[in-house]
């Protein structure tokens, strides 16, 4: 009788456990505040293409939600990314989502005229953002990425970025860009002083 009581007890703060940290891990982001990170980091993806198969062609900006960051990915191991980089018609290009038919169109990249350290906040505008087409990529360049939904929550999570083009380079083709982006969901601000 012990025993059973024992077990039971083991098996009810078991599934508590379990309740209370699905709850936590799907619960809404907004309660916390992480630090949108200061510095930008640097990263580079090859060409899709023709580059090297083992190297990463795409760049998965929802990675960086929470307390993690934004990485670059191989396309042949995962379909977790926000837009690769690829070479088509000899012109080095983003490639969203939506631009592959098997993909659905559900992230966004826009080019915007300023520098990096100058971009406070992402258009909230979702029209503004390039989803199915090849758009141009260019060394000193701003663009921001609007991410897929986070697959991860049941929730509509969206996590944003900026970076800058600081390279492009051949043989094999590769991109290099700086990026920053902010952790928390749904939230445009890209500086930790968004009135700046």
């Amino acid at each position: 009788m012990i025993t059973q009581l024992g077990n039971h007890r083991l098996w009810y703060s078991t599934v508590l456990c379990f309740v209370v940290a699905a709850s936590i891990s799907c619960s809404d982001d907004s309660q916390f505040d992480f630090p949108i990170p200061s510095e930008p980091l640097e990263t580079s993806l090859y060409d899709l293409i023709d580059g090297p198969i083992d190297r990463a062609s795409a760049f998965n900006v929802v990675a960086g939600r929470g307390v993690a960051q934004p990485r670059s990915v191989r396309v042949d191991q995962t379909e977790q990314w926000d837009v690769a980089f690829a070479v088509l018609n000899d012109e080095p290009v983003w490639l969203p989502r939506g631009f592959f038919d098997t993909l659905e169109p559900s992230s966004g990249i826009l080019e915007l005229a300023r520098a990096l350290e100058e971009i406070v906040r992402a258009p909230s505008d979702r029209d503004l953002y390039e989803m199915t087409d090849p758009l141009p990529v260019r060394k000193g360049r701003v663009y921001v990425i609007r991410s897929r939904p986070d697959p991860l929550l049941t929730f509509t999570c969206r996590i944003f970025a900026v970076l800058e083009v600081e390279a492009i380079d051949t043989d094999p083709a590769r991109v290099t860009f700086r990026y920053l982006w902010n952790p928390n969901c749904d939230d445009r601000d890209l500086s930790e002083d968004p009135a700046q």
